[in-house]
């Protein structure tokens, strides 16, 4: 009996979607933008589908997160919210479109010209066809139908499209059709490949600081340079040759310890690698890994920012004020299909992660009391044009010999068929960390050694048979050490 509803359902959702007149198409995904707005404001489509007991069939829209104007006690968002369709849109035997949620609505699609019905009963706002036309709609023909409401408003229906144009309230704005991106029409949002578009030549700075022992003022400063050296295509991955430099200052109760780096590697850019907001749509929630609370996360939006352009935003916050609490950047994830409070994460926290057109990651923040990592891209060159600052490439390639380290550091087994255990004989007397690198300078694996440590594990097992380089600094010096996988 299943298996024979699931085919039910899936031939009538392929009827559906050649049927003349249909709102909104299972399987399409539809860009719409407010007419109070430049940017994409509302992606909507079909999440899933259902038939009924009574035949009638159920789509299920994408909903979104938004703002509770209603909590006083604390600031909070308002999960699976519906957007100017409402959340449910339902099929019945009479040739209705009930659109179920906040604001209910009736269409009737297939109507003819001079035909009426009632589209709201709590407004009693009349709906009628007022004109049926051929018309282009994103480089395609196709008829249009104009609904007149009679509070003044209008909807735009196509044959083939969809819905074109819905009013919001009685202002005069409305929410109008600007891409279909499932196939290929229109307008979308851009998504991985847009933001990691580069070409050899461009250069990328970027300055990002962390807490080195929550609980103290110690942190590790960074400034990270990248010069795009090649590009090509590894099946469908984008790979980029990557000549970088890099500096890292340890700033702790003593001098400061800084770390300098110059090394060349292959930067790999795939749906599968990127962050998975990258593909999202404004409103959408995402979980955080790593959210000081638990399964928290943030909404994404949409903006044209001052220093970087077009960019998405997960959460909230700026990189200027990395301390400055987020308002509710960070909130509980959604427990269900139901409309819920979200309440805010507890920790005070500001968090967020900005990704721009033709930049990529230009900006992050996560912050919990004492504990934070932030940065930003400080500078670039692009297509030979440079913005912000870039730092002379000599900074980074300063040769420095620190002393070496306090205490002594051993290594067993060396050689090695799998990880390698660091030994300290009289205990690490301060925090440290340490770099793995091959032979060829490229960074393979990095960490933290606290301090009072008797040992450290250095995982070996990933890597193939050959000569591999360890450096371990901390404030008072730094020791180097080859090692060796069998």
């Amino acid at each position: 009996m299943k298996h024979c509803c699931l085919f039910l359902l899936t031939f009538l959702a392929g009827a559906l979607h050649a049927q003349n007149w249909l709102p909104l198409a299972p399987g399409d995904q539809f860009s719409y933008r407010h007419s109070d707005s430049v940017l994409i404001s509302n992606v909507l489509q079909v999440d899933s589908q259902k038939i009924l007991p009574g035949g009638d069939l159920a789509f299920f829209l994408n909903c979104v997160v938004l703002d509770c104007d209603t909590c006083i006690v604390q600031r909070a968002k308002l999960g699976n919210q519906g957007q100017f369709l409402q959340k449910t849109m339902l099929r019945t035997s009479d040739g209705r479109w009930v659109f179920l949620g906040k604001k209910p609505f009736v269409l009737f699609p297939l109507a003819q010209l001079g035909e009426s019905w009632v589209l709201d009963t709590a407004q009693n706002l009349i709906a009628t066809v007022l004109g049926i036309h051929a018309q282009a709609v994103l480089g395609e023909p196709d008829s249009v139908k104009t609904i007149s409401l009679s509070n003044g408003a209008q909807i735009l229906l196509s044959k083939g499209h969809g819905i074109l144009q819905f009013p919001d309230g009685i202002s005069g704005a409305t929410f109008d059709l600007v891409g279909i991106p499932s196939r290929n029409l229109g307008e979308k949002l851009p998504g991985w490949l847009e933001f990691y578009n580069f070409e050899p030549g461009d250069v990328l700075e970027y300055e990002s600081n962390y807490s080195w022992a929550p609980g103290t003022a110690a942190n590790l400063f960074t400034r990270d340079k990248r010069r795009i050296l090649g590009r090509f295509w590894d099946a469908d991955t984008l790979v980029y040759a990557v000549d970088q430099l890099f500096y890292k200052t340890l700033y702790w109760s003593g001098p400061p310890s800084p770390f300098y780096v110059h090394n060349t590697y292959l930067w790999k850019i795939h749906p599968a690698l990127a962050e998975p907001w990258t593909a999202g749509y404004p409103g959408q929630f995402f979980t955080v890994s790593g959210a000081p609370n638990g399964e928290q996360g943030g909404r994404l939006n949409w903006e044209i920012n001052t220093a970087y352009g077009l960019s998405q935003v997960l959460g909230e916050g700026s990189p200027d004020f990395p301390f400055q609490w987020g308002g509710c950047a960070l909130f509980q994830k959604p427990t269900g299909s139901e409309e819920e409070v979200l309440p805010c994460d507890g920790c005070g926290s500001s968090f967020h992660r900005r990704h721009s057109v033709g930049l990529g990651l230009v900006s992050h923040n996560i912050s919990c009391f004492e504990v934070w990592d932030y940065g930003h891209l400080t500078g670039w060159i692009k297509n030979g044009d440079t913005t912000g600052i870039i730092t002379p490439d000599s900074f980074f390639l300063v040769s420095t010999r620190l002393e070496p380290l306090a205490f002594p550091v051993q290594v067993a087994p060396n050689p090695s068929n799998g990880d390698w255990l660091l030994l300290f004989p009289e205990t690490a007397t301060e925090p440290l960390r340490y770099a793995l690198r091959d032979i060829h300078g490229r960074l393979l694996l990095e960490g933290n050694i606290p301090q009072g440590a008797g040992q450290q594990r250095i995982t070996g097992a990933a890597w193939s048979s050959g000569i591999y380089l360890l450096k371990i600094q901390g404030k008072s010096g730094v020791k180097e050490m080859k090692l060796i996988r069998n």
